[in-house]
């Protein structure tokens, strides 16, 4: 695993290495992005289907879904720009002549469905990524200024009372090393969602559609 697009370059270089905090912008920009995208394909395709016996159920899904492998696409260079993830053969629009004829090819592209998967698992993925990426970096920060805080009130850590200045600079030091430990669980993170990216982004070797 490169160790740049890994984040880490050991223990404490974490700190230091910038591709740390491009993972964790990376991982607060899924909650949103994850939203957009499950609402937009949820309502449409809801849509969709449900004209399916019209004659606007087939354009609207295929509309749908061409908004869909657009994202793909821009999903695709924020993992390339942003997690520095590889992706050995991009997924291009199906090829074919005449509008039905791309209707067709674009129902039954493999790239479309993963694709459609991976939006559809950004929402789930990015409330989880963004809380816990949030709860990580701020009980980090808290516990570092523990001694500031103690200036104003005692500090009750529900098994621990502190009140105490020396107490207080003991929760410094664990709130250092919780920020390196937090920072290699955010790396690892984003790590899963580049190789989950890369799997279902990417198009199938035979570069044919199914």
């Amino acid at each position: 695993m490169n160790e740049s697009r890994k984040g880490s370059t050991g223990f404490f270089g974490v700190i230091t290495n910038p591709q740390s905090y491009l993972n964790i912008v990376y991982l607060l920009l899924a909650f949103p992005l994850g939203t957009f995208y499950f609402v937009f394909l949820v309502t449409g395709l809801s849509l969709g289907l449900g004209l399916s016996i019209t004659v606007l159920g087939l354009p609207l899904l295929a509309l749908v879904l061409g908004g869909s492998w657009a994202l793909c696409r821009f999903e695709q260079s924020l993992a390339s720009a942003m997690l520095k993830e590889t992706f050995p053969i991009s997924s291009h629009r199906p090829e074919a002549k005449g509008l039905w004829s791309r209707i067709k090819a674009l129902f039954k592209d493999r790239a479309t469905w993963t694709g459609t998967l991976y939006l559809l698992l950004k929402f789930p993925l990015g409330v989880a990524a963004f809380t816990i990426v949030v709860t990580l970096i701020s009980v980090a920060l808290a516990l570092i200024a523990a001694p500031v805080l103690f200036m104003y009130a005692d500090l009750d850590l529900f098994i621990w009372y502190v009140d105490t200045l020396p107490e207080a600079f003991a929760l410094t030091l664990i709130g250092v090393i919780w920020l390196f430990v937090s920072l290699h669980l955010i790396n690892a993170m984003a790590y899963g969602l580049s190789r989950m990216a890369r799997a279902l982004l990417s198009k199938p070797m035979s570069g044919k559609n199914h």
